[in-house]
């Protein structure tokens, strides 16, 4: 057989494709170990690939640090490569910290879901100095350091979280232990500070908010913002998310809070005339605040506007809100006003004298004005006939529709139009 002969250069590149796709193996077969697969199917994997596991299965702990892509890449920027890069520092620190403690470990990227963060499987040596706890918060702080460094480069709105699981011991507990650090880790939506989460520190943490005291306090967002009192909005706003909800530590009464939210702005806007150019979904979409606090920033654009319009509106009920509601979203329909009293569940005696005490109208003379202000709209926009624009509007007789329409206006619909048009 002819013998190869390996310059020096060549020979470092060879050893370097070596020991890159040796790494390669070993990330990839301690993630087949977090999936949900038989132990006899994932000890294959690491006898495929080489990988000797140097923690103690018999008692060992799982530490998950390292920022999740949404801050990495969304916030600063950095691709998975220029991310990547930063861990190989970090690890090599990593390495060296734990040979200090008396620490085995195995350290790995975590690459589920298309996340990226730093995996310690670690078990003590005798004559370790440290315990857990206090090993993990020095594996973040490190982490962290690197990443003040190198990305935050001063902004102190986000930081590297870091979560570590109870006691484990068995193959199957590798994929428990990550289960258990991914949803601590999960959140620090609620406190972003670097610090370790563990189960007993969340349930220090917990203030004992329930869903009803968290329903109360959106009840109260409500209430205020319908009255148009802006610091009175803006104290139920803090105290809901900063107070009430960051103490639950509950995704699902973020999801809550979030759906009721955006129900009371849908009404409130659409009823005051505010939804042009206000996407509510993404807006209140739970992956769109990366921290508690930037709920509060997030809402309070629109909840202030909300209020702006109640000062020069005038405060309506919660009836007449919903009556106003249900008419913008159908005044191109039949509507009369027992529609209207069975939607908000009322007498209608009692709707049509609360609704002209609010807004100074009856209900069959704001049914009208809306459905002219909404042709108004649709003959400056398009070119359709007169007659589809009335059949539009709910106006079945375009005879009819053109007297309403002058009287409202001082112009019949054409007029309008081409007033509307040389403007």
């Amino acid at each position: 057989m002819e013998q190869l002969y390996f310059g020096p250069l060549e020979e470092k590149n060879r050893m370097e494709t070596y020991h890159i796709s040796k790494s390669y193996l070993y990330t990839s077969a301690l993630n087949e170990c977090l999936h949900n697969h038989p132990e006899s199917s994932s000890r294959a994997i690491l006898r495929q690939c080489g990988v000797e596991l140097d923690f103690d299965l018999n008692r060992f702990w799982f530490c998950l640090t390292g920022l999740r892509k949404e801050i990495y890449w969304r916030i600063y920027g950095y691709d998975a490569d220029r991310y990547l890069q930063l861990y190989g520092g970090i690890r090599r620190e990593m390495v060296e910290l734990l040979r200090e403690r008396k620490w085995r470990a195995d350290i790995f990227m975590v690459m589920i879901e298309d996340e990226k963060q730093i995996a310690v499987l670690m078990s003590p040596c005798p004559g370790a100095e440290i315990g857990p706890e206090a090993l993990a918060e020095e594996l973040g702080a490190l982490a962290q350091r690197t990443y003040e460094e190198k990305m935050f480069r001063g902004d102190r709105r986000y930081c590297n979280t870091t979560a570590l699981s109870e006691p484990l011991s068995g193959f199957g507990d590798i994929r428990r232990g990550y289960l258990q650090t991914r949803a601590l880790n999960d959140l620090s939506f609620f406190r972003m500070e670097p610090e370790v989460l563990t189960a007993r520190r969340v349930e220090e943490l917990r203030t004992g908010a329930d869903y009803q005291t968290v329903m109360d306090g959106c009840v109260r967002l409500s209430t205020v913002l319908d009255q148009g009192d802006r610091a009175g909005c803006r104290g139920a706003l803090e105290e809901l998310f900063l107070h009430l909800l960051r103490g639950t530590y509950s995704r699902a009464l973020l999801r809550d809070t979030l759906s009721f939210c955006r129900h009371t702005l849908q009404v409130r806007c659409t009823a005051r005339g505010l939804m042009k150019g206000l996407d509510l979904e993404a807006l209140c979409g739970e992956t769109s605040c990366l921290r508690i606090e930037e709920w509060v920033d997030r809402l309070w654009p629109v909840l202030e506007r909300v209020c702006a319009a109640v000062e020069e509106q005038g405060v309506f009920s919660r009836t007449v809100l919903s009556a106003v509601y249900y008419i913008k979203n159908h005044c191109g329909e039949d509507i009369s006003l027992p529609d209207i009293a069975a939607y908000v569940n009322v007498n209608p005696n009692y709707l049509s004298g609360s609704f002209r005490e609010n807004t100074g109208l009856s209900v069959r003379d704001y049914i009208t004005r809306e459905r002219v202000h909404v042709a108004m709209g649709l003959l400056r926009e398009g070119d359709m006939r007169v007659s589809d624009v009335a059949e539009a509007v709910g106006i079945h007789d375009a005879r009819y529709f053109t007297r309403v329409f002058r009287r409202l206006t001082g112009m019949n619909p054409a007029e309008y139009r081409e007033q509307a048009g040389t403007e």
